[in-house]
């Protein structure tokens, strides 16, 4: 039974060890760096934006904002609470 535990163990520490690929950059963490080049917001934030899950969606708005990087016009909440959109080759 303790041969079973640690064997167990064992096997959970390797998975972890195994996904050991960089991971993508969240939207936060590219537009923090963004601020801190002082860069604007790209031209393409808003169709990127409207290919999050709305609640993503507002999370990013809400960041932006409070970082100072989304100064212009507000989102309109029929705009915020849109489904994900599916980007195309010609949108990326």
């Amino acid at each position: 039974m303790l041969v079973a535990a640690l064997f167990l163990a064992g096997v959970g520490a390797a998975g972890q060890m195994v996904d050991a690929s960089p991971r993508p950059e969240t939207f936060e963490q590219e537009a923090t760096r963004w601020l801190l080049e002082g860069r604007d917001l790209p031209p393409d934030y808003r169709p990127r934006l409207l290919e999050m899950t709305p609640s993503r969606r507002l999370q990013a708005i809400v960041f932006l904002r409070r970082s100072g990087l989304l100064t212009g016009k507000s989102w309109r909440l029929d705009d915020i609470l849109k489904p994900a959109a599916q980007a195309t080759e010609d949108e990326k």
